[in-house]
Order: structure tokens, then sequence, then C-alpha cells
């Protein structure tokens, strides 16, 4: 009986997973402006009451170089205007994002979309606000998010920038070129392209084209989008699929961290009213959309795991 134990004992230390390094947590938040405010006192201004932005804050500027560094775009500073503050919060908290557009419009990207491009970026713990005091598209303020991280010491991947920002674009494009199309939402989009890469982590993160088409083609219909894309469409998204599969992110020890916060996200998403209007649609035109199908599938299979290693346990006794 003691072997029993102590085999059992061992075992058990074998399955329990060693905790990932702790995102660390900064001593003060971070408020990065979009270099058209630097000589813009009024704007400037009135940014900082958009953000909550503290007298301890650290503050920086994003220029058109940085733009460029993080996300491969040429802009001037004289349109660099959506800004940011940002805390960055202990590992498990998650990713929270705040679009305030009391003030000005963003134009081309939802608080969804930046949560999505940010996470394949690697960035899952943190509390953004992301403003600006006039309407822009808000491009800049992911590089002024990634401007924060390196002020405070940390190193930031531009493979995995210049791929947030691909799907970023990849998502906003799509979403315009069906805008008018019945039953598709930017909503539905956001919530496939987040089950994609759920699915694609949970399958081991080195998947093979044809693997992660098929991943694409499930969730296509389990986000009642089937029939609503086109092929060139179908083919953008498992382009920057492969992309980020490519950076190492699906495999790395910051995938844990990227399922769970892609799951928040999930929760956002399907309790949101955009989406619950996007599924009555999509219900009206004989399409159904699943609320959380990969994360389901993953809790099956790892129930189905753990009741397997709780059958072996108990034949030792037996």
């Amino acid at each position: 009986m003691m072997k029993k134990i102590l085999l059992l004992a061992m075992m058990l230390m074998l399955l329990v997973p060693v905790p990932a390094q702790a995102a660390s947590e900064w001593e003060e938040a971070v408020t990065v402006y979009g270099a058209a405010l630097e000589s813009d006192q009024q704007l400037l201004d009135a940014t900082r009451g958009i953000l909550g932005t503290e007298e301890s804050d650290k503050v920086e500027y994003v220029y058109s170089e940085d733009v460029q560094q993080y996300i491969g775009k040429d802009y001037s500073n004289e349109v660099l205007k959506s800004s940011i503050r940002i805390i960055q919060e202990s590992e498990g908290h998650g990713l929270d994002i705040t679009v305030d557009e009391s003030m000005g419009d963003i134009t081309e990207i939802t608080e969804e979309t930046y949560k999505n491009a940010l996470l394949t970026s690697g960035i899952t713990d943190a509390e953004v606000v992301i403003g600006a005091a006039e309407d822009v598209t808000g491009e800049s303020a992911l590089s002024g998010i990634y401007k924060a991280y390196e002020s405070q010491g940390e190193a930031i991947d531009t493979e995995r920038t210049q791929n947030s920002q691909e799907e970023l674009e990849t998502i906003s494009g799509i979403s315009e070129e069906n805008s008018n199309v019945e039953g598709f939402s930017q909503e539905q989009l956001n919530k496939m392209i987040t089950d994609i890469k759920i699915e694609v982590i949970n399958q081991g993160g080195d998947l093979t084209e044809q693997e992660i088409r098929d991943i694409v083609d499930e969730q296509m219909a389990a986000n009642g989008l089937d029939g609503l894309l086109s092929q060139d469409q179908i083919d953008r998204i498992v382009v920057i699929i492969i992309q980020i599969q490519d950076s190492g992110i699906f495999q790395s020890e910051e995938a844990e961290r990227l399922k769970d916060s892609a799951q928040n996200l999930l929760d956002q998403i399907t309790s949101s009213e955009a989406f619950q209007n996007a599924a009555d649609q999509a219900e009206e035109i004989g399409q159904d959309i699943q609320e959380s199908s990969a994360w389901e599938s993953f809790k099956k299979a790892a129930s189905d795991f753990f009741s397997s290693i709780v059958s072996f346990f108990r034949s030792l006794f037996n």
C-alpha cells in the first residue's frame, strides 16, 4: 500500500503544472500621447482629461518612427492624435480595454478588435484606456501601448506587433467590405478569430495550412458566417493565423495566458448587446452562432483527460 501511495504522490507532482513567470506590475501607470499633442496644449489638456492621467503617471509621446517600428506604417507626427493610458497588471488579471469616445470617435477600430490585436502581440494582462479629443482612426493607439511597455524596460517583439496590426487591418477591412451584407457583424468576426486562436492552441499550435483552413471553416459555421465571407476574405484570415502561429506565440509560455485572455474576450463579446443583435439577425436568415464553440471543446477534452487520470489512480487501489 505504501508503494502505491508514494507512486500516486510522485505522479501528482508531475501533473501539477509549473506556473509561468508572472507578468510584472509597474510602479506607475503610463500615459502615451500621440505626437501631434506635443505642440497643441489645448488638445493635450483635453486628452489628459479623457484618459484620466494622473501626476504620478510616466508620460511619453508616440512618434512617426515608433509607428513605423511597431506596426510598419508611415504617418506624419501631425496626424498622430489617439492616445492611451495603461496600467500593467499581474498575470491572470486579463486585458481590459476602454475606448472613450466622449470627445472624439475612434472611427475604424472597436474595443474587441483592439483586444484581439493586443493578444496577438502578447499583451494579456493590463488596464487600458484609449481616446482622442477629436475624431481619429485610432491606429497610433496600438503603437502607444507598445511604447509604454518599452518605456518600462520590457522588450517588444516587433514581428508580433506587426502581425497584430495586420490582424487588425484584416478584421477592419473585412468588416467594411461586408458592412451591407445581411447577417454579418464585426462582433461575429472578432469572435470567430478568437475561437480560431483558442482552437489552434488546443491542437498544439503548430498546424499545417490545411489544418488551419479546416478550423477556419468550422468556426465560420459556428459563428454564423458560413457563406457570407468570400474566398479572398477566408484566405486573408488563414494567412494572418499562419503568420501569428509562425511567431511562436501559440506554443510559447504565453499561450496559456493568451488563451485565458481570449476566453475573457469571448465572454465580453457574447454578453454584448451588439452580439445579441447579431445572433438574432443570424437566426432570421437561418444561421446559428454558438456562444463559445472552441472553448467548450477544450473544456470537454480537459474534463475527459482528468477523468481518465482519476480512473487510473482508482485502478491502483483495486
